[in-house]
């Protein structure tokens, strides 16, 4: 328990001296580069860093941190370069892509709805718990072809394979209340988590710029189970079930009663085993489902429903032989169903789907010397809609000169138009990326510093000309990220710098002409600072984010998205303190300067969130007598 609570508030521990001194004989160790990938950048000061465009094996403890972020994962995200501000929306936006363009995966399977449904201009959050995994990655360009589907980016996450502590822990907080816990038993475990969200006491206090008839209240129902079949295979099962309700009043002039009632389940399950002859083999499903009825979505007392279904199906296999090649492949399908009904007076209408996506991937790592890794990839997928084969291929190379690590990533990606434009047209084709990517990453004595250069070139985006619904569109997004952390200059403080510079164009949907998209922003940088005090048992943090002002069209200029809105800027503060050895206090704050930031305009009117401020302060009690509660309860 010592050691979790010195790891809360201080950070990692390291090995004293008498326990070095205390190694007198000679050992002789053998090491081999074995599953690093080409793409890993590694920001703890535990591990060798590999190569930009990937953020690898961030600590939940790192992320809930971070001020502002409010514990949750998407939040904190969104202050590391390649990642554009979203704070009315909550969702990953990088590089210039959409949204809709990140993907997010549990134990390498495709989650369907990783956001929770709020209102409009409200910010989402992620359906899991940061403490869940035992590790964050976030590949933010060139991410490898086992990840398909997605253009931009691609968040894979791991949750932890063991839980050998049997734990049991509850908490309350200003907008809900939860609970649960961890049994182990020999070789596996199992966890139930239980949460309850009621905004009723904060829209009291305070309500922001909307006005609810039912505030928002969501109830969550977690459950996974772990169990060492062998030495060498470990099965995990996860599932969830979530309820989300409210009803707000929307517009200035025709107020209207938006109702939403959404159900959410998803559930996986893999399996993983290393064979003979350093073979590693792996499968796993998951199954997702989605349901969301709105009442006045558009207009007053209509009614809009929305069903979508996904079946995630993979297998793979890898080998690392003795000559530092590692060969790896794997193939997978995406089963989908999506139907939406609108109905407003005695119009309706209704569309249906059923996207199936089969791919097979095959990718060759070759390291033969120590400071030299090639990667080449290639991933065939099939798209049962428009009953299309494409090719994807992707080539990595690492360099290592001294400290500093000299990287390059060209690849191509594809991705199914979204199941509300299939469902107006059918055989929409996908879309494709060729993703160019040039960076060198420096590491020395607790210091990282990254610079990287990207180029995208979109083609056959969805594009409505006239009527009709084509995949005539196309465009670029260009930049470069920097980033730098410092761990070790100022005791116990960590701190980090990014930005990005962006230069996106699209002619896509309804914009007819080559122009900026109104999500896309030129500048985004942030600096994070999180300050430990062992003494107090505390740990501050503050974050300061800033993003250039959102495109928007202003008729009295010549052009399209020819304007921008005024930048954003938000100071936001945390507080994490270790009451008692069993008791965790936290609470933040976000733009504790009072502005009222805009993003974007229609029509000439600021486009604003639904709130200026979020404030959070939370408890978290430790029921059992072995270990101290780590939030999650996994």
């Amino acid at each position: 328990m010592k050691r979790f609570l010195f790891f809360l508030l201080a950070g990692s521990l390291s090995l004293p001296l008498w326990a070095q001194a205390s190694f007198a004989d000679t050992i002789r160790l053998t090491l081999f580069a074995d599953t690093v990938t080409l793409d890993e950048v590694v920001v703890t000061d535990r591990r060798t860093p590999a190569a930009n465009s990937r953020w690898s094996d961030l600590h939940p403890v790192e992320l809930v941190t971070v001020a502002g972020s409010n514990g949750d994962l998407y939040k904190a995200l969104q202050t590391f370069p390649g990642v554009q501000v979203q704070s009315e929306t909550g969702r990953l936006l990088v590089r210039g892509g959409s949204s809709e363009e990140t993907q997010t995966y549990i134990d390498g399977l495709h989650v369907l709805k990783p956001y929770t449904s709020t209102g409009i201009n409200t910010a989402a959050r992620g359906r899991y718990s940061t403490f869940m995994f035992s590790g964050v990655n976030l590949a933010t360009g060139g991410a490898p072809l086992e990840y398909g589907q997605a253009l931009s980016a691609v968040l894979p996450l791991e949750t932890k394979d063991e839980s050998p502590v049997t734990k049991l822990g509850m908490n309350a907080s200003i907008v809900g209340v939860g609970g649960g816990g961890t049994r182990a038993f020999r070789r596996g475990s199992l966890s139930v988590d239980l949460t309850y969200q009621h905004l009723g006491l904060y829209n009291k206090m305070y309500s922001g710029r909307r006005e609810f008839e039912e505030p928002y209240q969501m109830f969550s129902a977690a459950t996974q189970f772990r169990h060492a079949l062998g030495e060498n295979v470990l099965l995990k099962i996860y599932g969830q079930y979530d309820r989300t309700d409210f009803a707000s009043y929307e517009g200035e002039d025709t107020r209207r009663l938006f109702s939403l009632g959404e159900d959410n389940v998803y559930v996986n399950a893999t399996l993983r085993r290393r064979m003979k002859d350093g073979w590693e083999g792996y499968a796993g499903a998951a199954f997702s489902y989605n349901r969301q009825g709105i009442t006045g979505a558009a207009q007053p007392d209509d009614c809009w429903e929305e069903r979508q279904q996904e079946l995630h199906v993979k297998a793979t296999a890898s080998r690392l032989w003795n000559n530092g090649l590692r060969i790896g492949g794997g193939v997978e399908s995406f089963i989908r169903r999506y139907a939406n009904r609108y109905a407003w007076q005695e119009m309706e209408s209704a569309g249906k789907v059923r996207p199936v996506v089969s791919a097979a991937f095959l990718s060759a790592m070759w390291f033969p010397w120590e400071r030299l890794k090639a990667e080449a990839s290639v991933r065939a997928e099939y798209t049962g809609q428009d009953k299309r084969m494409s090719l994807s291929p992707r080539v990595a190379v690492n360099c290592y000169a001294g400290d500093a690590v000299l990287s390059a990533t060209v690849g191509r990606y594809t991705q199914q138009a979204e199941f509300r434009l299939l469902a107006l047209r059918s055989g929409l084709k996908s879309s494709t990326c060729w993703q160019y990517n040039l960076g060198v990453q420096y590491e020395r004595g607790g210091r990282i510093g990254k610079a990287e250069a990207y180029y995208k070139d979109y083609n056959r985006l969805p594009l409505w000309e006239n009527t009709s619904l084509t995949a005539h569109g196309h465009g670029y997004s260009m930049g470069f990220d920097l980033f730098f952390l410092d761990r070790t200059s100022l005791k116990n403080v960590e701190y980090r710098l990014s930005y990005t510079y962006n230069l996106s164009r699209r002619r896509y949907l309804e914009y007819t002409e080559l122009t900026t998209p109104p999500y896309a922003t030129r500048h985004n940088a942030s600096f994070v600072l999180r300050w430990s005090i062992p003494r107090l048992r505390l740990i501050l943090g503050l974050t300061d984010t800033y993003a250039s002002g959102r495109p928007w069209h202003n008729p009295a200029l010549p052009g399209l998205m020819n304007d921008e809105a005024k930048p954003y800027n938000s100071l936001d503060l945390g507080l994490t303190f270790l009451l008692s050895p069993k008791v965790i206090l936290t609470a933040s704050a976000t733009n504790v300067l009072g502005r009222c930031n805009e993003f974007g305009r229609v029509d000439g009117h600021p486009v604003l969130a639904s709130a200026d401020h979020f404030f959070y302060v939370g408890v978290y009690v430790t029921l059992g007598r072995k270990a101290a509660y780590d939030v999650s309860n996994f």
